[in-house]
């Protein structure tokens, strides 16, 4: 494995940890549509996202 791809692995396993221990809600408002989920949850969609918007643009 490259040295990119075992820091990538790092970061990921480091956000998971911080996704489990964070708790609490969060209300993500988009447009006129608001959507209430726990905390956590949206940090891991976001990361997702992010993910894959620097998947594409490598």
């Amino acid at each position: 494995m490259s040295r990119t791809l075992i820091w990538a692995l790092f970061l990921i396993a480091l956000c998971v940890l911080f996704f489990i221990f964070t708790d609490g809600k969060t209300t993500i408002e988009f447009f006129s549509f608001a959507l209430r989920m726990k905390t956590s949850i949206a940090l891991l969609v976001f990361t997702g996202i992010g993910i894959v918007i620097g998947a594409l643009l490598k």
